[in-house]
């Protein structure tokens, strides 16, 4: 084969990977841009009733305001799928080890214990992406985050403090039922498309994002990615 030839056998082929590259990210941003839509959808709504005259108190959610980010908050698969294409993208290596360490401590925390035993000591368990009251991936936060709202931190503080797992904080049900849409229409979306449409808890749903080696193809081709029992089972 001449140096043309091989030139052009060259340059043949990677144009054709360069297609199957684009094809590949068209595929994965199916799974990525149903939870990105479902995920903007929520923002709008919220700032639609937040901007109505009619309430009586503006919410007084604020950064470095954390108390409700002690939890282990329950994902649909899209959006486990988003937190993980981002912590991909943009975390370093030294910080996704440091995020599996997180995942590790609380399962290790919660080990054998009942929901409502785990409920008892969520103040013990920040969530995996908190660091300095803030949150890591912010722009991803899940349906369940973006909707955690009240209209007093000092409330929210007082419950943090008192540790009181039953206390209730100061928030507008219209923003819950906000929550309820979305995680039941992702759920349901994602059924519909005969894909794994459980909910998910966000540490576990992370750390099988990671375990898998091509976790967003694999779930649009139905696959089962995130191997956690249903709540009661082994």
């Amino acid at each position: 084969m001449s140096d043309i030839e091989q030139n052009q056998t060259f340059y043949k082929f990677i144009n054709n990977l360069s297609k199957i590259i684009k094809k590949m990210e068209k595929f994965q941003n199916k799974a990525l841009k149903l939870a990105w839509n479902a995920l903007n959808w929520t923002d709008q709504a919220i700032l639609e009733f937040t901007s109505l005259e009619s309430l009586p108190e503006p919410l007084d959610c604020k950064p470095g305001c954390h108390y409700c980010c002690y939890n282990l908050p329950m994902v649909t698969a899209p959006e486990a799928m988003l937190i993980g294409y981002h912590v991909e993208q943009n975390f370093t290596d030294q910080a996704k080890k440091e995020i599996s360490g997180r995942v590790e401590m609380i399962l290790r925390r919660i080990k054998d214990l009942s929901p409502h035993d785990v409920a008892m000591i969520r103040h013990e368990l920040p969530c995996i992406f908190l660091e300095d009251g803030m949150c890591r991936v912010y722009p991803v936060r899940p349906a369940v985050c973006r909707t955690c709202s009240s209209t007093s931190a000092e409330h929210c503080k007082l419950i943090f403090e008192s540790r009181d797992h039953r206390a209730r904080l100061r928030c507008y049900q219209k923003i819950r039922e906000i929550f309820h849409t979305v995680h039941s229409r992702l759920i349901d979306r994602s059924r519909k498309m005969g894909r794994q449409a459980d909910a998910l808890p966000l540490a576990e749903a992370v750390q099988y994002y990671f375990r898998h080696p091509e976790p967003i193809d694999a779930w649009l081709q139905g696959e089962i990615v995130f191997q956690i029992p249903s709540p009661g089972k082994p």
